[in-house]
């Protein structure tokens, strides 16, 4: 009388395991970065860079990230947005795109880093400088301006995705949105190197230039000292002084001096 209570028993429990089971199945692990970027509704060409599975085989001992891209080729420019796209991107979306950077050795993502990182916390700023490290060799720790001269100086090796310039013109468009409108024809155009495009800290027109000054004498400008210094410009026969004092505090002056438009900046 007792064995059909023990089946009865044990197959009470192997249902619970198999519901168990079943719904981890379902759940399954979530990808490790979705690109938000419009840009990439209908992704660009991948390059030619070995799959994951091949780079496992070609470098023994390494292991491939632990949830590889979606794509049997790997993509600069889906990596690049997967280390940001955006106010509210995901932390964890851009450390997982940096540990790809690294095992692939995507030399590309330098510039795009060094970008981003205004952007990054703390601790994501920490894993992309380390990751600039790994591409490069050096280490200039939170020195931008040292990684801009290391990286700028080898453009070729380190040349961006192909994706770049619509992704950092959103990238600035973030800060301000007129800053898209400024930069947008440097997209296509083989004359603007985006990747020396720097922000400077404010927003357009954030420091107000002087637009068509009034002028005065020198023996009326009582504010200025004997030894203040001055711009100098003469055209066609007109001559004008623009203190440093006054254009130290607008860098830029538009004016109309000689007939001729002009502007001085500083």
């Amino acid at each position: 009388m007792r064995l059909p209570s023990t089946i009865a028993l044990w197959g009470g429990a192997l249902s619970v395991i198999l519901v168990i089971a079943g719904a981890s199945a379902a759940c399954g692990q979530p990808s490790r970065y979705e690109p938000q970027s419009p840009a990439l509704t209908e992704p660009p060409p991948a390059t030619t860079a070995p799959a994951a599975t091949d780079a496992v085989t070609a470098t023994p001992g390494v292991q491939a990230p632990a949830t590889p891209f979606s794509q049997r080729v790997y993509d600069p420019n889906l990596t690049m947005y997967g280390i940001w796209d955006g106010l509210g991107h995901d932390s964890g979306d851009s450390l997982a795109a940096l540990e790809d950077t690294v095992f692939y050795d995507d030399k590309s993502q330098a510039y795009v880093i060094l970008e981003a990182l205004k952007f990054f916390n703390l601790d994501v700023a920490r894993a992309g400088l380390d990751t600039l490290t790994e591409l490069t060799g050096e280490d200039f720790d939170f020195d931008r301006r040292r990684w801009r001269e290391f990286v700028g100086a080898r453009e070729e090796e380190y040349a961006p995705p192909s994706d770049y310039g619509r992704w950092k013109v959103n990238g600035l468009s973030v800060i301000d949105p007129e800053m898209a409108a400024l930069l947008e024809p440097g997209i296509s155009s083989s004359r603007v190197n985006l990747t020396e495009v720097v922000w400077g800290g404010v927003r357009v027109d954030g420091i107000p230039p002087l637009e068509h000054p009034p002028h005065i004498l020198p023996e009326e400008a009582a504010y200025l000292l004997p030894d203040d210094r001055v711009f100098g410009v003469s055209i066609n026969g007109e001559h004008r002084a623009y203190p440093l004092r006054v254009m130290n505090a607008h860098e830029l002056a538009n004016d109309t001096l000689g007939g001729e438009p002009i502007s001085l900046v500083y």
